[in-house]
């Protein structure tokens, strides 16, 4: 894989280990505080109890991506503040067939596991039914992944890389911070390990696709087109069981 830094990466001063790692955990705290605790955690717990299980999940998604959409508009102005861009971060970069590829495999795999997994989870609930919801629903979902994959992928593992961190540690890096606050809902161990195993999975297809954010983002885009609002139902059912359980 060609982790080589590019031209400009070049040309800009790197970082020390450290402000790169703090860097990288300053927007991991964010997406704990916004997306761990607020939206899943809170509005996890306080939706369920005030409407349907379906509707909970809608409006869950809906603050998902305000949540998403004010840590891209700091991602973008953290970036012209020292004279950058979202292009250093992987956007609109180049990337490689075999990225785009493996991208859309890994969209297409997940996506037809959780169909199988909302058959037992949601009993009754056919996550393959057409409602015009889901249809307003794909470009919130769209934006959701383009945020959260400039965030942990493009942001962590470029400021990592400018503090010259190795690249495996990226990938795990990202990973595992990716699963920290998507385990705050069900704080187990089977509620971080799917999470982390799936977004190391995204930080070697950035590594692989030469640092470009399209193959990730494409894959990632899949799991909220055609999963929501079924995926954040059986998180909230996954969480309530958790609870009854502890």
């Amino acid at each position: 894989m060609d982790d080589r830094p590019t031209a400009r990466q070049q040309s800009e001063p790197s970082s020390s280990p450290l402000h790169s790692w703090l860097r990288a955990l300053a927007i991991t705290l964010l997406g704990c505080l916004l997306l761990g605790l607020g939206c899943f955690v809170v509005l996890g717990t306080i939706l369920p109890q005030r409407m349907n299980l379906y509707s909970a999940a809608v409006w869950q998604q809906l603050c998902f991506a305000v949540a998403l959409a004010a840590i891209l508009a700091i991602i973008i102005l953290w970036q012209r503040s020292r004279g950058s861009s979202l292009a250093e971060l992987g956007w609109g970069k180049p990337t490689t067939t075999i990225a785009l590829t493996l991208g859309v495999l890994l969209g297409a795999a997940y996506i037809t596991g959780s169909y199988f997994g909302a058959r037992h989870v949601l009993p009754g609930v056919n996550a393959l039914e057409f409602h015009w919801i889901r249809l307003v629903l794909a470009p919130l979902g769209i934006l959701m992944a383009v945020a959260e994959e400039t965030m942990m992928r493009g942001f962590f593992m470029t400021e990592l890389q400018r503090g010259r961190v190795a690249t495996w540690l990226q990938i795990v890096a990202s990973g595992a911070c990716s699963a920290v606050y998507h385990s705050f809902q069900n704080p187990t161990i089977e509620g971080f390990l799917p999470s982390f195993v799936l977004f190391s999975l995204h930080a070697g297809l950035y590594v692989l696709g030469r640092r470009s954010l399209t193959p990730t983002i494409l894959a990632h885009s899949i799991y909220h087109v055609f999963g929501e609002p079924y995926l954040l139902m059986m998180a909230m059912v996954a969480a309530g069981q958790a609870s009854a359980g502890s």
